[in-house]
């Protein structure tokens, strides 16, 4: 078996001593070359004592270095790892939070159907209040409709004089025709409005008429007259118009205004337990 081969001693020695004998070598020659020219005495002791210290303190600083990037490297790895457990934690918080903002869109969403069907619905009542509002006559209302005048009998007979009830005829037959708010002398007419008769003068609420008395009905010009006519309370209005002489015309008008009527005043009230006929399924 051949002899294996040995090794330069430059290859197998240590990095360190390495540099520490080299240095030393090459200084000591550099200043004994020196001296040699200029015919001092080397001193090798003296300076291979200066060299040591010198490498003494590079390897020292090596060291130190060496270390210090240890330390360094270790605070760096455990500052990517402290970043890295945030980074985490926040893409969670942030996945929780999406999440919670899906869960309110879609909670909105619902609340937006209910408050667009909540104003549907009132809407829809608003509009059935008006609508009763107006029937029941305590609001004001415009509109299109029919002029009626009044009069007593010309000759001044005691029969020729209009009364409660031949008023009461001609209101009749303007409902029936489908009139939407009634008015006799400036007094709106509702359910609970009466005509009476207090000797020879009518009176509405308490409140004495003078002839000639001014009906005005809103409703459609096209058809009140016609619809009127043919009502049974019409039919009779018009006989005893035409039997006892009373001054009357009717003529459709447009733009009426007839006022609201005056809320009565409620003197008592009680809780009513029982249900109307056609009280609302699921209505409280």
């Amino acid at each position: 078996m051949a002899e294996q081969r040995k090794l330069p001693e430059h290859v197998v020695m240590p990095l360190l001593t390495r540099i520490t004998v080299q240095s030393m070598d090459g200084d000591y020659q550099h200043v004994a070359d020196r001296k040699a020219a200029t015919g001092e005495e080397t001193s090798r002791p003296h300076s291979l004592r200066n060299a040591a210290i010198v490498v003494a303190i590079f390897g020292l600083m090596l060291m130190v270095a060496l270390v210090q990037t240890e330390r360094n490297a270790e605070d760096n790895e455990a500052g990517r790892q402290r970043l890295i457990s945030s980074i985490n934690q926040q893409r969670a918080t942030l996945a929780t939070s999406q999440e919670r903002v899906s869960e309110l869109r879609a909670a909105q969403r619902e609340l937006d159907a209910e408050v667009e069907a909540t104003r549907d619905a009132e809407r829809a009542v608003n509009s059935a209040i008006a609508d009763k509002r107006i029937l029941s006559g305590y609001t004001t209302v415009q509109g299109d409709g029919v002029r009626i005048t009044v009069n007593d009998s010309p000759d001044g007979s005691a029969d020729g004089r209009v009364r409660d009830e031949d008023l009461a005829l001609l209101v009749d037959g303007l409902w029936a025709a489908g009139a939407e708010a009634i008015s006799i002398n400036g007094h709106r007419l509702t359910v609970l409005t009466g005509i009476r008769n207090v000797g020879v003068a009518v009176h509405i609420k308490a409140q004495p008429l003078k002839p000639p008395y001014v009906v005005l009905a809103i409703g459609d010009p096209n058809t009140l007259q016609s619809l009127f006519v043919e009502s049974a309370s019409g039919m009779q209005f018009n006989a005893l118009a035409n039997g006892y002489g009373f001054d009357y015309q009717m003529q459709n008008a447009q733009g009426l205004v007839i006022g609201a009527a005056r809320g009565p005043r409620l003197r008592s009230a009680e809780v009513n337990t029982k249900r109307p006929p056609g009280w609302l399924e699921g209505t409280p």
